[in-house]
């Protein structure tokens, strides 16, 4: 099958449309031929450069369209799936794009509009409490057995919890336009622990030599999984980031950065599989280190936390969306 992926990342987009795209488009490509459609601007900016070489990073072919004339260079492209992950979307793409393309799928956080497509994907923890607007014959793949998690996170064993935890993650995500990670460091800087901080490939001036101690180390271009394996508790957006944390059986405290990781974070917190401390821009220092301290001074907590976590991902959720996208009718 000829496979299109719809997705754009960089500076104020955010990776995660890139990277989550990137775990299914392996795993198509292992039986279908796969290739990316994303935006572009004359001259190419960082606004989309920094997706564009991800993607071709990882062996992918990059077909472009001009950003305001989406559906007219879309309909030139020839494939018999087209899947988009892309929030600049609406009711009147979906109804062109279902029209242009033998089958259609999309990858959603937020239901914000009618979907007119053959599949309709939303891995979050919270996707079944949605009431979603769509065609009575769209197939919904909904929920966290549909996690696309990297190969990597996929048979991650359960963590051993210590009594005392020694090292921390910090991580926000690809980008860092609110300057959230300065924000934690700025609280955290006179603690003991080991920091490990991520340094995402969309950060954009962040000044962190003011940080830098023996006990505060930064990655950029981080192998996530080794960093979560070696730490004790993760500071982390409520991003898809949670979702690897929890194959890690790594216990975090979850900060809101953004609209679509609300319902992510108030399910898991729910479920007592996060301790979330709610939106970044509400943070107190106080607040802050409160709940901090209470989570890595708790065993209880951190290892009660670790197994509800893991519970929540089995690991086999890109299989189960390769599966239908690719069934023969």
């Amino acid at each position: 099958m000829k496979i299109a992926i719809r997705a754009d990342g960089g500076c104020n987009i955010g990776m995660g449309h890139i990277m989550r795209t990137l775990v299914l488009a392996k795993e198509l490509s292992k039986t279908n031929e796969v290739f990316y459609i994303c935006r572009t601007d004359r001259p190419l900016s960082e606004k989309y450069k920094k997706g564009i070489d991800k993607i071709k990073d990882e062996g992918f072919t990059v077909k472009t369209i001009r950003e305001d004339s989406v559906l007219l260079d879309i309909s030139a492209i020839k494939v018999e799936l087209l899947i988009t992950d892309s929030y600049d979307v609406d009711s009147i793409y979906f109804d062109d794009t279902k029209s242009i393309f033998p089958k259609t799928a999309y990858i959603d956080d937020m239901n914000f509009c009618n979907y007119n497509v053959d599949f309709l994907i939303n891995q979050n923890i919270n996707a079944c409490d949605l009431n979603y607007s769509i065609d009575k014959k769209t197939k919904l793949l909904l929920g966290s057995k549909y996690v696309m998690l990297r190969e990597e996170f996929r048979n991650a064993p359960e963590k051993f919890i210590k009594e005392k935890p020694q090292d921390i993650m910090i991580t926000v995500g690809g980008a860092d336009p609110y300057h959230v990670t300065e924000q934690i460091l700025d609280y955290v800087k006179h603690m003991s622990y080991n920091f490990h901080v991520i340094v995402g490939p969309s950060f954009s001036n962040n000044n962190f030599k003011i940080y830098k101690s023996e006990n505060t180390y930064f990655y950029c271009n981080a192998n996530m999984y080794d960093i979560m394996k070696k730490c004790d508790v993760a500071i982390s957006a409520c991003g898809s980031t949670l979702y690897e944390l929890a194959a890690c059986s790594v216990p975090a405290l979850g900060i809101i950065i953004a609209d679509n990781q609300q319902g992510i974070a108030h399910k898991m917190s729910d479920l007592g599989a996060i301790k979330c401390v709610g939106w970044y821009n509400k943070l107190s220092k106080d607040t802050f280190l409160k709940d901090f301290n209470n989570l890595c001074n708790s065993y209880i907590l951190r290892k009660e936390i670790s197994n509800k976590a893991k519970k929540i991902v089995d690991g086999k959720g890109v299989y189960r969306i390769v599966q239908e996208l690719t069934k023969k009718e």
